[in-house]
């Protein structure tokens, strides 16, 4: 019984310390009809790393996306991701998805 409960232990610690690391970024999305941006700030006293997506939906319902991947953000440091729109479709809402990690040079 303790061997199943070492092992459980293990592979628990195992699969949700890779998860742990990552924790979602407060991010500040502004909504134009013609553009959908997002900006990531990084209020911590050691450099981040994040990922992530700025949605916009356009007033026919089109779901217009961008990313940006491993994006190295310095102490007091912004990161700005957008999405546009065609003149005559503009859009209506707008949100993000961002993740961020602590960087780690050691």
């Amino acid at each position: 019984m303790k061997l199943k409960a070492g092992l459980f232990a293990l592979f628990l610690l195992a699969s949700t310390s890779v998860f742990a690391q990552f924790f979602p970024a407060r991010a500040f999305v502004t909504v134009l009809p013609g553009q959908v941006t997002a900006e990531v700030y990084n209020p911590y006293y050691e450099p981040i790393i994040c990922n992530g997506q700025v949605f916009g939906q356009t007033a026919y319902g089109a779901v217009y996306n961008a990313f940006f991947v491993e994006q190295l953000l310095p102490v007091g440091g912004y990161r700005y991701a957008s999405v546009n729109a065609l003149p005559l479709n503009p859009f209506v809402t707008g949100w993000t998805q961002i993740n961020c990690r602590f960087a780690r040079f050691w």
